[in-house]
């Protein structure tokens, strides 16, 4: 299939395009550019004159609306004035949304530092301690623009972005369709017995790449995934590994309750989370493989043993349900 770069919006943005939206809002680049990891959006590291470097982020077109982008910028800026760690998008003249040739943007300043160590049992209670005081600094919120989706929901559209693709493999359709069909029925025996009441605003994508320790400290970014869900989906994906998975839970949670009450009836939620994540990450790639970078990231992709091994996580998933407790 055509990986054309003239068929994606994105190469419209170019270097200096990049630096024409920045100084429009009066800054001055040193034409230092850098690109950032970032597959959904494109994320720029832009030279200043005489200043700190600045955060340009561009969003992609046709995935968020004005208005849901800038539930999102609210949301980090209502955070960072109630002093949760956040990295919130820069004020110009009361706006933090922009718009250049065709392309919403916004503007944060550069936080130093590195991402957590992965099992580090110290780094952990302090990320809870983070995710916490962020649910309980937004805990009477309700953002109507980014509405909470139920796993099925999510499962459900995964599964036909990938079904009406033509990248998995004939030969493995009916494996993956038996397998989500497990899936989907074990999240309905699961899901409805959780009684919390516990939907509130969470970060949505909370993995540690979206965490900068510094200074003893620790700030979110990223808050492009942002909804209405369960706390512990800001939580479980701070679990590096199986084997060290009571320990590391205790951590998380020890800090997150430092800070706001945490309903443990959510730990029966994780597996079917892990379902979701694993699904709708696929069905992202999918949906994203005529964007030039996409066949770059990820060539394995578009091959059998991509699928395969797609598959025995899922199976993997449904063997080992149950163990977050």
């Amino acid at each position: 299939m055509s990986t054309n770069s003239s068929l994606h919006p994105y190469s419209a943005l170019t270097p200096d395009t990049v630096m024409d939206a920045v100084e429009s809002l009066g800054f001055y680049c040193d034409h230092r550019l850098y690109p950032l990891n970032s597959y959904e959006n494109r994320v720029y590291q832009v030279g200043i004159e005489n200043a700190t470097p600045l955060i340009a982020k561009f969003y992609r077109p046709k995935r968020w609306s004005a208005a849901q982008i800038q539930a999102e910028h609210d949301a980090t800026l209502a955070l960072k004035k109630a002093g949760v760690d956040v990295a919130a998008p820069l004020l110009m003249r009361g706006k933090s949304l922009f718009e250049h040739q065709g392309f919403y943007f916004s503007l944060t300043p550069k936080v130093i530092g590195e991402a957590p160590e992965p099992g580090n049992l110290n780094q952990l209670f302090q990320i809870g301690e983070l995710i916490g005081a962020m649910h309980q600094a937004s805990r009477d919120w309700q953002i109507e623009q980014r509405p909470y989706l139920s796993a099925i929901q999510r499962i459900e559209r995964a599964c036909r972005v990938v079904l009406e693709s033509s990248y998995l493999p004939k030969s493995m359709t009916p494996a993956y369709v038996k397998v989500v069909e497990q899936l989907l029925l074990r999240i309905t025996q699961t899901v409805p017995s959780h009684q919390s009441n516990s939907i509130r605003f969470i970060h949505g994508d909370c993995h540690r790449s979206n965490i900068i320790a510094h200074d003893d400290a620790m700030t979110l970014l990223d808050f492009d995934d942002c909804r209405m869900g369960y706390a512990v989906q800001d939580l479980w994906l701070h679990v590096s590994d199986a084997n060290e998975r009571r320990a590391q839970l205790s951590e998380l949670i020890e800090g997150y309750e430092s800070q706001c009450d945490f309903d443990s009836r959510e730990l029966d939620l994780i597996d079917a989370m892990m379902a979701e994540r694993t699904l709708v990450y696929t069905a992202w790639i999918a949906e994203r493989w005529l964007d030039p970078a996409f066949p770059i990231i990820f060539p394995h992709f578009i091959s059998e043993e991509f699928w395969r091994q797609h598959i025995q996580d899922l199976n993997d998933i449904l063997v080992k349900w149950g163990q977050w407790r």
